[in-house]
C-alpha cells in the first residue's frame, strides 16, 4: 500500500483582468511546461480540475491542479513558475492549497 499524505491544490487560472474585463489566457504551452517541471522533479501523478471561481466581483475559469505527496513538497516548482510566467498570467496574486490552508502570495 502506498499512502501520500499531504495534498496541494495550485490555482491555475485561465483569465486575465485588461482594462475592466476578463481576457482568456493562451496558456496551454505554459501549463505543460509545469505539467513537465513537475515531473522531472518526481511528481507522477496529478490531476487537473476546471472550475468556476470568484474573486473580487469577477466569476471566471481557473483550472485547480492537484498533487499528493508524502516526500517533498512541488510548491517551490509552482512558485518559481509561476512569477516567470506573470507577464503571460497577469495576475495580481497566485493561490494554492496545502491540506487545508489556502495561501495567498500578492504581487506588488
Amino acid at each position: 500500500m502506498i499512502e501520500l499524505d499531504e495534498k496541494y491544490v495550485f490555482h491555475i487560472p485561465l483569465y486575465r483582468y485588461v482594462d475592466g474585463k476578463l481576457v482568456r489566457i493562451e496558456i496551454d504551452e505554459i501549463l505543460n511546461d509545469l505539467i513537465i517541471l513537475f515531473h522531472q522533479n518526481g511528481f507522477d501523478s496529478l490531476y487537473m480540475a476546471k472550475i468556476k471561481s470568484y474573486y473580487k466581483a469577477r466569476l471566471y475559469d481557473e483550472i485547480l491542479l492537484t498533487i499528493f505527496s508524502s516526500a517533498k513538497s512541488p510548491v517551490a516548482i509552482f512558485e518559481e513558475w509561476f512569477r516567470i510566467n506573470n507577464d503571460l498570467l497577469g495576475q495580481e496574486a497566485f493561490a494554492y492549497e496545502i491540506g487545508d490552508r489556502m495561501i495567498i502570495f500578492e504581487f506588488e
